[in-house]
């Protein structure tokens, strides 16, 4: 025999030696030396006596009588059958089928009664997929809850494997289903088993669920959705009930198809869907499907985070040893209800033993604490105050300076949080921060907000200008660790001191311009527009504009924005931040706060969006981080920038306040120009706000293994680009062609940012 041949033998030769041709082949068997026998019939008759007396105690010499009684005239061999094994050169002599099946199933009583289990004899039931369904399928049989199995999967055993099937290593290579055969051959060879060794495919499905009558149910535990899809679907059209267990917290699904042929497959969670359309899928297109068929929400903590890891740290779903045991007593528990007609019901259940059986009276609740207090206007009108004994030479109407602060608030902000408060007394607009409003994770020394102001000044010098209006400000006039950042002076006449306009044109753009995150394209940007970019973003002394446009120097670029992103969101403060302050995860939030980031502006795909939804969990978080997960953040950077025409950077010369300041104004400036060159920015900053704080801040907010890691990242990064650590490092984005989104970030009520004091010119 062949190793080939040998591999797919799955059933026993069951020989019963009074009969002539039976005995000729059993001599020929029983002839090689390798073969090991066993007689096992004496034991098991003698066990057939004592169960038919119940009433009685039978020691073992009254076993031995009674066998002894019972032999008399009778050839030995020749009663019950021999089972011969190929796969394991074993014989053995047992009871014919009915005595051994009465004495197997004889400790079901009453549990199942002789009725119940006669009607189980009669019953057929699939089970596709042998990993999960090598339990099942051994736990039906042990019970014997069927007389007929069928077994399909296409896959061999691995080591791997071994974590949760139980078998030996001598298995290893041959094919689950052939293995599971034999196991059953092993507890019972009158167990009728069929095996799909190509597992199911559109071709074989009909004849697996209906071939010698249809199944009465089917239990289906593969891995690929576009055969799970289809396995329901065609149980459906023959009103055959699907039994499916997942491991994970005793999920346990029931789709009753022989009782309710209109009931849509999975609970109508993924309403209808093609399965040809779901083959060779990607471990990330199929995120978001399953977790919408697990309900991922309602998964077990080490579930989700797997799922997220997935093509990642792990090749595929893990399973314990444990979970799968206690799934397969629980699914049988219900196919052998089912088929006594004693459970009619469909649904998802769950026999959550962590859940069941856990820690008592433990609180988890993370909350976003803010220590700073809602700003004070009254606080900033006595600020304001302080500067009455300076006249101005003219002071606009309160209507005029209100558009113009609208147009100011039209700025970009870290998390669209809007960080300032806009005070108009006697004659001078008071731009505040309202530290209340910025406090956050990516805000570290104020570079976030001192950034946004810049961007938010140009703005107003912008639309000032279109007013017919020249400005002037004093930048920190109390210093820069004062929440007054600057004050703005109005005049009709361009005088010394007043601000310049770069870029008349772009006040039309203020109100267009937009953080942009749709799919985008790569393509080449004439010189003419890099000049106008770089004129734009230079036009701010000092600044400089690095545009990078080598494909693999932007790879490995994204690579850095990727592990500081994961650093951000991994780390505990930074989580809180970015789930509860700046995130919107629902539209409804995002128009009643109109701060923030609506999360379907993200871009996402829907993989990308499902993965977004679990990784909020800050328990999730935490053990991602305690396990170094997470690493589908870096890829999903990468894939951002494989669409980038370039990434950009802008500097200045030193790291201060001020220059930060003049930082905004220059970024504001080159996304004006972009907006108008029909360019889309998405700004990638995580590395310059997480880099200072190694760099400037003593490692404030991250921990040890979190500063190894931006050192690092700090390092890789400065090899790519000729910056130094004392620069201010303004803005880091990617540029390329993309659609206009649909939905932008809203802004606040004016009212609720712009405030008018006494208009008397003290």
């Amino acid at each position: 025999m062949d190793k080939i041949e040998f591999d797919q033998i799955f059933l026993p030769v069951i020989f019963k030696l009074n009969q002539n041709a039976d005995r000729e082949k059993f001599d020929e068997i029983t002839s090689a030396s390798d073969n090991i026998v066993l007689n096992l019939f004496q034991s098991q008759k003698s066990e057939l006596f004592k169960i038919r007396s119940p009433q009685k105690r039978f020691s073992a010499a009254d076993c031995q009588n009674l066998y002894n009684e019972w032999v008399k005239d009778k050839v030995t061999d020749e009663e019950g059958v021999w089972v011969y094994y190929p796969w394991a050169k074993r014989i053995l002599h047992i009871l014919d089928k009915d005595e051994f099946v009465e004495v197997r199933t004889s400790r079901n009583k009453h549990k199942i009664t002789t009725r119940e289990q006669n009607t189980l004899f009669s019953k057929k039931i699939g089970v596709v997929g042998l990993s999960v369904g090598n339990a099942v399928a051994l736990t039906l049989a042990t019970e014997r809850v069927c007389g007929h199995i069928k077994l399909a999967d296409f896959d061999t055993l691995e080591l791997s494997n071994m974590n949760r099937i139980k078998t030996g290593l001598h298995n290893i290579g041959i094919n689950k289903a052939i293995i599971t055969a034999r196991e059953i051959a092993e507890i019972d060879p009158f167990i009728r088993v069929e095996c799909y060794l190509d597992g199911i495919t559109e071709q074989n499905i009909s004849g697996f669920l209906t071939e010698d009558g249809n199944l009465d149910l089917l239990v289906e535990e593969c891995d690929e959705l576009d055969i799970k899809i289809l396995c329901r679907n065609e149980a459906k059209k023959y009103s055959i009930p699907v039994v499916m267990e997942t491991s994970d917290k005793g999920m346990l699904d029931v789709e009753r198809f022989d009782l309710e042929p209109d009931r849509p497959i999975f609970h109508g969670l993924i309403g209808n869907i093609d399965p040809s359309k779901l083959k060779n899928l990607t471990n990330e297109e199929k995120v978001p499907l399953i977790i919408r068929i697990v309900d991922a929400k309602n998964s077990s903590l080490r579930g989700k985070v797997s799922l997220l890891e997935v093509g990642q740290s792990i090749g595929t779903w893990p399973q314990l040893a444990s979970a799968v045991t206690l799934g397969a007593g629980v699914t049988t528990d219900v196919v052998r209800r089912i088929l006594l007609n004693q459970f009619h019901d469909s649904g998802r259940y769950y026999v959550d033993s962590e859940g069941l059986i856990g820690n008592k009276n433990i609180s988890d609740i993370v909350t976003f604490n803010n220590p700073f207090a809602p700003f004070d206007l009254d606080s900033a009108k006595e600020n304001a105050s302080r500067f009455d004994d300076q006249p101005v030479t003219y002071i606009p109407d309160v209507t005029i300076v209100e558009t113009i602060v609208k147009a100011a608030c039209q700025a970009p902000s870290t998390g669209n949080d809007q960080p300032w408060k806009w005070l108009y007394q006697n004659g001078k607009l008071f731009l505040f921060h309202d530290e209340h409003r910025a406090y956050s994770f990516g805000n570290f020394d104020n570079i976030a907000s001192n950034l946004s102001f810049g961007a938010a000044f140009e703005n107003l010098t912008l639309q000032s200008y279109e007013a017919g209006l020249f400005i002037k400000k004093n930048l920190f006039p109390l210093g820069s660790s004062s929440p007054l950042v600057a004050i703005i002076e109005f005049s009709l006449t361009e005088d010394a001191g007043f601000e310049k306009v770069f870029s008349p044109e772009s006040v039309s753009v203020i109100y267009d311009r937009t953080t942009n995150r749709n799919p985008s394209q790569a393509v080449d940007i004439p010189n003419p527009e890099l000049e106008m970019l770089k004129e734009a973003a230079e036009s701010i002394d000092g600044a400089k504009l690095l545009m990078i446009q080598d494909k693999e120097q932007m790879r490995l670029v994204a690579e850095i924005i990727g592990g500081c992103d994961r650093i951000r969101l991994l780390n505990e403060e930074g989580h809180k931040d970015f789930v509860f302050r700046e995130m919107k995860w629902t539209k409804e939030d995002a128009e009643k706060s109109a701060d923030g980031i609506d999360v379907q502006t993200l871009g996402m795909s829907p993989a990308q969006l499902a993965a977004m939804s679990l990784i909020k969990d800050h328990k999730i978080a935490r053990v991602l981080k305690e396990i170094d997960g997470g690493n589908a953040l870096i890829d999903v950077s990468r894939k951002l920038i494989e669409s980038a025409s370039a990434l950009g950077i802008i500097t200045l010369p030193k790291y201060n306040a001020e220059n930060f300041f003049k930082g905004g104004i220059s970024l504001e400036r080159l996304w004006l120009k972009a907006e108008l060159l029909g360019y889309a920015i998405h700004p990638l900053i995580s590395p310059f706000y997480l880099f200072p704080r190694v760099l400037h801040g003593q490692n404030s907010g991250v921990d040890e293994g979190e500063s190894e890691k931006l050192h690092a990242l700090r390092q890789r990064f400065i090899n790519l680009v000729p910056l130094k650590n004392d620069m201010a490092e303004v803005f880091l984005f990617k540029i390329a062609k993309a659609e206009t989104p649909a939905i932008k970030s809203l802004r606040l009520p004016l009212h609720d940012t712009f405030f008018a004091g006494d208009m008397t010119n003290k």
